[in-house]
């Protein structure tokens, strides 16, 4: 395991404008390459069009801390799964008469869900997305949403009906959590020491719409099974950037585990913590990594994927072949 050793003098991250960036204001002039980096705010009078040209992995670095865009957004024609790369988007304006709807979603053969938590949309467009479902907030939250008379948008299902969301609140026996839940609405908060049934509790949770706190408890370990997606998104303004995952005041906690997960929205810091009983083991770093700093008692951990660590990999074979044939 190679390790980078940086030490911080803080563990909870504040002072910056929004969402941990500052607020910054960028023109989109038609292509998601000319388009500025750490973007917050993006004026787009014109319209914001993707066609899926774009690999996702650019509009996720690009996108990656919207939280505003000044102009109608439509997204045509691609093969993305979700547009979870707005993850953080929550305000549209849109005034450009030209289009008929704020937000436009239309022939993505392969949309399944729009991941966007915390968008509020005036006008919606959905029409041949032959994949997508929307949860029940989601019909709730979107209110006007024009269609084709033959899209025919359904309830995504769960593993009891329809897709169970819930929410959870801070300083509450097993996370505050109902039985059989899948989508954590806001923040997911472990707190306390009434956690007897948390394993439980989280065992059907496939996404956290917002961050994910573990905070004074008597556990040991934590595995949350299903989880493959924490947005790390706010519902309001805040000048906070806490870690997407944080644990900080246990007493014995050692590990962390969350199999399953493939996307968390991009942060300065994907997992953080000062507690002196945690253990980093390597598959934790490698599935964090790609999302933002994982950093142990003041060591951030370095990926064996990443360039230093394969590097380091390479010069130890180089040594290795030097002393077999010397």
């Amino acid at each position: 395991m190679f390790w980078l050793g940086v030490t911080y003098a803080f563990f909870w991250l504040g002072g910056l404008s929004e969402a941990g960036k500052t607020t910054k204001d960028c023109q989109w002039n038609g292509t998601v390459s000319a388009l500025d980096t750490n973007c917050t705010n993006i004026n787009a009078p014109s319209g914001l069009i993707l066609n899926g040209t774009d690999d996702i992995k650019v509009l996720y670095k690009q996108f990656a801390h919207v939280t505003t865009v000044t102009g109608c957004i439509q997204i045509s024609g691609t093969t993305y799964a979700r547009f979870d790369f707005f993850a953080r988007l929550r305000t549209i304006n849109c005034s450009n008469s030209s289009f008929t709807v704020d937000f436009m979603a239309s022939n993505n053969s392969m949309l399944e869900r729009l991941g966007m938590p915390m968008v509020q949309i005036s006008r919606l467009g959905l029409t041949f997305n032959p994949k997508l479902c929307i949860t029940q907030s989601e019909a709730v939250r979107f209110t006007n949403v024009q269609r084709g008379q033959s899209d025919n948008i359904t309830i995504c299902q769960g593993v009891s009906g329809n897709l169970k969301e819930c929410s959870s609140t801070i300083n509450s026996a097993n996370a505050g959590l109902e039985d059989n839940c899948e989508i954590i609405t806001e923040n997911l908060y472990v707190d306390g020491v009434n956690n007897a049934n948390i394993s439980q509790k989280l065992q059907y949770i496939k996404e956290v719409n917002g961050r994910i706190y573990v905070r004074a408890t008597t556990l040991t370990n934590l595995t949350i099974p299903m989880l493959q997606k924490v947005y790390g998104a706010e519902s309001s303004y805040n000048t906070v950037n806490d870690a997407t995952i944080y644990v900080v005041g246990n007493s014995n906690f050692t590990t962390l585990d969350v199999p399953k997960v493939d996307f968390m929205a991009q942060n300065d810091y994907s997992f953080l913590t000062a507690d002196a009983s945690y253990k980093m083991d390597q598959s934790l770093c490698n599935r964090l990594s790609p999302f933002g700093s994982v950093q142990s008692n003041g060591t951030v951990c370095v990926s064996t994927g990443s360039k230093i660590g394969t590097t380091a990999s390479m010069a130890l074979g180089l040594l290795a072949c030097y002393f077999l044939y010397h």
